[in-house]
């Protein structure tokens, strides 16, 4: 069901709230149901123009959202959705700050609009590479050491800008001041892996590509849900260790997280799948030691690329059964000579990729003619 523009925008005047600027916050309502798996971004589709919003766009933002309207004309907007921020669209110079959004757009056919980006050395996309290293897209920095000076120069018509900790707020603040239009991104905060992927409806708004994004998206759904069905009859699942610690610490991910809805996809049982919390929680070693003793496979040990450098990590390790009998894999099989990891680029565009690797890992017998993408076993 499609909420009129005009009747969100009466809703949003009664809850009483305040721009705060061009790019102010709003009382999040929700969103209208016209996404099918995303909860941070909605769309709002007229015959002249588009209202789009993005919800709780940073971590500990509950509450938090910004509108934007996209379309040809603003003079045809009402007035009571002018003191919106107004993006002229299609774009054809954008600033990805993401490497997802680097994925999204160039899903979209429209990688040649990326005129600068944040960490251009990660980035995988070979095409994006080339230009970087051709001059034709600015690395225009990160955080608190952006380049204002080279935004500025590209003249961009919308910068994608994404945030951990609401001091993204002074970014976008000083992007407005030098008269750079901004939108928060969302996408990598998404707990269901399709919600993360619909993201390309999000991005082709800008670049007035609704159709092909629809009919990507729905490609990826329809594979994803073929996937985890064949999974659905499998009583034996493997219980499921993630992730390594840093610093003393292992942020595990929440039993609610991305990573844990993947595993429960692929017909795995993530072993502190109990857990509530959709977001990472510190734990100490000797806490994530109790519980590791009981995996049968590990995915996603950071940076690791081999079971040696497991246990030089730290060689307790060694004592799990899961190492011994080398159950180990990782999600950086596709790499740029950068460093840059195709599993944080372009796999947010492709879950069912992710969920054929994994059923692969723990349930080989399903998958016996796949040949893994993201993933690779460690030796």
């Amino acid at each position: 069901m499609r909420v009129p523009a005009l009747i969100l925008l009466l809703y949003v005047l009664i809850s009483g709230c305040n721009p705060a600027g061009s790019n102010g916050p709003v009382y999040n309502p929700g969103p209208s149901g016209n996404t099918k798996y995303a909860s941070r971004f909605d769309l709002y589709p007229e015959e002249d123009y588009t209202l789009i919003r993005v919800f709780n766009p940073w971590q500990n933002s509950k509450g938090t959202s910004y509108s934007y309207v996209l379309g040809e004309k603003q003079e045809v907007l009402p007035d009571s959705l002018k003191i919106l921020p107004f993006i002229h669209t299609p774009v054809s110079r954008v600033i990805a700050m993401s490497t997802t959004h680097v994925a999204m757009i160039a899903g979209l056919g429209e990688s040649s609009s990326i005129k600068g980006a944040s960490g251009t050395p990660f980035i995988f996309n070979p095409d994006i590479r080339k230009r970087s290293e051709a001059g034709m897209v600015a690395d225009v920095g990160y955080g608190q050491g952006i380049n204002y000076e080279k935004v500025v120069s590209l003249e961009p018509d919308v910068v994608f800008l994404y945030g951990v900790e609401g001091n993204v707020t002074s970014i976008a603040e000083k992007l407005g001041e030098l008269g750079i239009q901004v939108v928060y991104c969302a996408e990598y905060l998404e707990q269901d892996p399709l919600g993360k992927a619909e993201w390309i409806r999000f991005f082709a708004q800008f670049y007035c590509r609704q159709k092909e994004a629809d009919v990507l998206f729905n490609k990826v759904d329809s594979s994803y849900q073929a996937l985890r069905s064949i999974t659905s009859r499998e009583l034996k699942k493997p219980n499921v260790m993630i992730g390594l610690p840093w610093k003393d610490t292992w942020y595990v991910a929440g039993g609610r997280s991305y990573a844990s809805r993947l595993i429960s996809d692929a017909g795995g049982h993530y072993i502190w799948q109990d857990n509530t919390s959709d977001e990472a929680i510190p734990m100490d070693l000797e806490s994530v030691y109790s519980k590791a003793v009981n995996a049968d496979v590990w995915i996603n040990p950071g940076v690791a690329q081999s079971i040696g450098e497991l246990i030089a990590f730290d060689d307790r390790f060694g004592e799990l059964d899961v190492l011994r009998l080398g159950n180990i894999y990782n999600n950086n099989a596709r790499m740029s000579p950068g460093g840059g990891n195709d599993y944080w680029e372009s796999a947010t565009l492709r879950p069912d990729l992710i969920l054929a690797d994994l059923i692969s890992v723990f349930h080989p017998k399903l998958m016996r003619d796949h040949s893994m993408f993201y993933y690779r076993k460690l030796k």
